[in-house]
């Protein structure tokens, strides 16, 4: 009796050991890389300083691929940060199985027509993505957009701001080869008469977030900034990557839902 009860005790621990291990080779095998493309200007670029961080988002996921200005890099070792560090750790705790590689590139100041196809910050951009993945066609996850407030300038610019973000939208995509990436941009919010025409590129915000496919608009209401009134400060850069990442999510598991 007591050798009958030693054997099915082997028996259900065995079977247990077979139960994790099919486990684990399964979240093992279902792993993949994700890849998210983050562009735009100042806000993007990040003037809020790292050392405002809490001690947590100073830390890189083990899962966590960072590329910015040409190299790897450390989320939050620089001297500024922009919205990809809180961005990284919500989809690196919403995926911990997968690998999360986000590649940045940003310019300061820059208006949208500087972002057309063949134009350096496209051409610079493009190359820094297909330096920064192994995949020669890599499937990006989604683009994430913080840019406008260069074309709050003046109203010729700002009242063609829709049509040349949806060129934009369109090009990337197709070079892409991405037609269903979604397409995450965040609502400009600058402060000041420096920016006379921020009403009518929020308009064209809109106008691009209802005409083109796959596209979704962030709002920015409450981001904290600096003392200048346009660029967000280190709260206000974690509050804008959750946003980001939040709705990353919430299109995820709605495509999940659709299989």
């Amino acid at each position: 009796m007591i050798q009958l009860g030693i054997n099915k005790m082997k028996i259900i621990t065995q079977t247990l050991l077979l139960a994790i291990a099919a486990v684990l080779f399964s979240s093992s095998s279902a792993a993949r890389d994700r890849i998210y493309l983050m562009a735009g200007q100042s806000n993007m670029m990040g003037l809020a300083h790292s050392k405002n961080l809490p001690a947590a988002y100073k830390v890189t996921p083990s899962n966590v691929s960072f590329f910015y200005k040409g190299s790897a890099r450390k989320l939050a070792r620089g001297k500024h940060i922009g919205p990809e560090v809180s961005f990284a750790h919500a989809v690196s705790r919403a995926f911990p199985h997968d690998r999360h590689i986000i590649v940045k590139y940003a310019a300061t100041g820059s208006h949208v027509r500087q972002w057309f196809p063949t134009q350096p910050y496209y051409v610079a951009m493009m190359r820094q993505l297909g330096f920064s993945v192994s995949e020669k066609e890599p499937k990006i996850e989604a683009i994430i957009w913080m840019q406008g407030e260069g074309d709050t300038f003046n109203k010729q610019r700002a009242s063609q701001y829709a049509r040349n973000l949806t060129y934009f939208i369109r090009s990337l995509r197709n070079d892409l080869k991405a037609p269903r990436t979604p397409f995450i941009m965040g609502v400009i919010d600058p402060i000041g008469r420096d920016f006379p025409e921020v009403s009518i590129v929020q308009k064209k915000q809109r106008e691009v977030n209802a005409s083109v496919a796959y596209t979704h608009l962030i709002p920015a209401e409450g981001i904290e900034k600096i003392y200048d009134k346009i660029h967000f400060n280190a709260f206000g850069q974690l509050a804008m990557g959750k946003r980001f990442a939040q709705k990353y999510l919430e299109l995820d598991r709605r495509k999940a839902r659709v299989r």
